[in-house]
């Protein structure tokens, strides 16, 4: 359950918060079920695939967390609420006994009444007790004196502090320390209030900002479902053809042909650390895509759509292909295929000139943008030629690897173009 609590919370971190004030446990109970129902799996692993490649149901598990949350945060809300209120009823209880006790002395004394001297006298026995004991202690008196005598004076001094202590709380009331104390509790109170209201606010926006966008995706494709009836329906003139700098949205299908083409089929050549292969995936890639133990016979087996997604989700995303634009995109693209997506990321952020950490992120792009494409892709397959020269299997694999880095060299200059 815990690491899909985990992995609700890398959409909306928020719900740790919301896990960690429930006491009864089940919200936690609660998110890992809308995330299983969401990715239809109890593994995490699969699940995170699924999500991953899946934005629809990314979306439609964030918005459920939204609506877990904000149930949960009024729920958790309401029981704070009630706690606060039995304190203030009980510390008013207790105010209004003292209260009642004065009042009542203040009526028998109106009257007259000999009763209304005996609190007055008990309160003035106990102090001079109280204080005649404590001086006898300060001066000593009590060194000659038996252990006995030494343990019933103690026991008579700590009966005789109480008691001067519940004098002074009723004549005086409560002592500045103990407002001060309530009167901090009721402020922290009042500010656990105040957050967990924004708390609430901002869930709010967020549920809200979810369905707002999950209602522009519903008219999105309503209005291109509409579009697409206009077109059947009612002929169109001839479109003018598009220029040669407009980027396709999405070039991943192009590029996954060239890798496909490059990898061919099933392998499985002793020299090759990867051991058996098919479409280009690996025995360990293929084990790790399906979190189960898989053998060569699974390899041989495996479907080029099930190829198309393990590309996708594991090469084409994580290096943000989409946003390198044509031929880039390739590149990057083939070279991770072939030596690790965080490899390939590395060496277009050197060509670029800006820091490796193989993540494509704000200074990567911004490098890229200013960048010339035909360029940098030259560097690129320089840079992957020095790579694969420094590896020891160079001299088996070596021809086989600047062949591939040529042909796809040209093809994404064509992509360019």
């Amino acid at each position: 359950m815990l690491p899909l609590i985990g992995l609700a919370a890398t959409f909306l971190p928020d719900i740790i918060k919301v896990v960690a004030g429930d006491r009864a446990g089940t919200v936690a109970d609660t998110v890992a079920q809308a995330v299983s129902q969401v990715a239809g799996t109890d593994d995490p692993a699969a699940a995170q695939r699924k999500l991953a490649a899946d934005p629809a149901a990314a979306m439609a598990l964030q918005q459920r967390l939204a609506e877990i949350a904000l149930e949960a945060t009024k729920v958790q809300n309401a029981e704070a609420d009630q706690r606060r209120q039995d304190e203030l009823a009980a510390l008013r209880t207790s105010l209004e006994n003292t209260t009642g006790a004065r009042t009542s002395l203040l009526s028998l004394v109106s009257a007259h009444s000999p009763i209304a001297y005996g609190a007055p006298a008990v309160s003035v026995i106990v102090t001079i007790g109280f204080f005649v004991i404590l001086m006898v202690l300060v001066q000593g008196g009590l060194r000659e004196q038996s252990t006995d005598t030494v343990n019933i004076v103690n026991i008579a001094v700590g009966v005789l502090g109480t008691a001067f202590a519940t004098v002074v709380n009723f004549w005086l009331g409560s002592s500045s320390g103990s407002r001060n104390k309530d009167e901090q509790a009721l402020a922290f109170q009042q500010t656990q209030a105040r957050q967990n209201g924004q708390f609430l606010s901002t869930l709010q926006d967020a549920q809200t900002q979810h369905r707002e966008s999950a209602s522009s995706a519903l008219r999105a494709i309503t209005a291109v479902a509409q579009s697409a009836v206009t077109a059947v329906q009612t002929p169109r003139a001839p479109q003018p053809t598009p220029a040669p700098s407009a980027r396709p949205k999405d070039n991943f299908d192009r590029c996954l042909a060239v890798v496909f083409a490059q990898e061919g089929g099933f392998s499985e050549d002793p020299a090759d650390p990867g051991g058996a292969t098919n479409f280009g995936v690996t025995l360990a890639t293929l084990r790790e895509w399906r979190n189960a133990e898989v053998t060569a016979a699974d390899v041989r087996a495996l479907t080029k759509e099930e190829a198309t997604e393990i590309y996708r989700a594991r090469y084409w995303l994580p290096t943000r292909c989409a946003d390198l634009g044509p031929g880039i995109d390739l590149m990057v693209f083939d070279f991770g295929v072939n030596a690790g997506p965080s490899t390939a990321v590395k060496h277009l952020q050197r060509a670029l000139g800006v820091t490796d950490d193989g993540s494509v992120g704000p200074k990567t792009m911004a490098a890229l943008q200013a960048a010339t494409a035909r360029d940098l892709l030259g560097q690129l397959a320089e840079a992957r030629l020095a790579y694969y020269r420094a590896l020891p299997t160079f001299e088996r694999f070596g021809r086989g690897w600047t062949n591939r880095t040529q042909q796809v060299l040209a093809a994404a200059q064509t992509m360019v173009t």
